[in-house]
């Protein structure tokens, strides 16, 4: 996304886009890495302060991307270091599903797989238009802050984390997160020609992947979620 969309050029030997999608690939297995170990180490998660200090380092990480992004090998650890952070701070929501929904597998299942299918039909759609989406930056930074606002009135709200209105804010989640990743796409392609730094295209991909997902559960739960008595 354009959070990091000014960061310097870094002089690496292979294609920018082949450590672009090695970085997110990595980025992938490592989220998947960290949700196992929030499994086994769900106890200690749930039941001390350890998870506010992941969320907080997680923020700090992103905050200061623009300066380890540039630092080696700071960046290939920090890099490392954050999707394994976001599975373990995901997994006791993940956990919460399992337990409080009867379909709550399923729906996980039905989740992964939208969200891998609607990732890769945005990345051909990018990569196949004659659009051209690198214009639309600020329209949909817009968007996402209207979204960040709309999160905010749910939880000072609770009657909106219900029913039609969160269908909408879940629903308009996904839709906001899928132009995302056809956005960054183009900005890789584009990017990649000129040598950009691959953390930032990666980190940028992954955080629009990542936010799909999220929203693609919470849609999914809102339209056919069905709780445990």
């Amino acid at each position: 996304m354009d959070t990091f969309s000014h960061a310097r050029p870094i002089g690496l030997s292979a294609s920018t886009m082949s450590q672009v999608l090695g970085l997110f690939a990595l980025a992938i297995g490592l989220t998947l890495a960290g949700i196992i170990a929030g499994m086994m180490f769900a106890p200690v998660l749930l039941n001390s302060g350890v998870l506010i200090i992941l969320l907080l380092g997680s923020l700090a990480i992103v905050f200061t991307s623009r300066w380890w992004m540039e630092k080696s090998p700071l960046n290939y650890i920090l890099f490392a270091v954050f999707p394994f952070v976001c599975g373990l701070t995901i997994t006791p929501y993940l956990m919460y599903i399992l337990a409080s929904y009867v379909n709550g597998g399923a729906i996980l299942l039905n989740a992964f797989a939208a969200t891998a299918c609607m990732s890769i039909a945005a990345a051909v759609f990018a990569r196949t238009t004659k659009v051209n989406l690198l214009g639309m930056g600020g329209a949909l930074m817009m968007g996402l802050i209207g979204l960040i606002v709309l999160g905010i009135l749910q939880i000072i709200f609770p009657g909106l984390r219900t029913g039609v209105t969160e269908l909408m804010v879940s629903g308009g989640g996904v839709v906001l997160f899928a132009l995302f990743i056809a956005f960054d796409v183009q900005r890789i392609t584009a990017m990649s020609r000129m040598g950009a730094n691959p953390f930032m295209l990666a980190l940028s991909l992954y955080l629009d992947v990542y936010n799909l997902f999220l929203y693609v559960l919470r849609f999914m739960l809102a339209l056919s979620g069905n709780r445990r008595d």
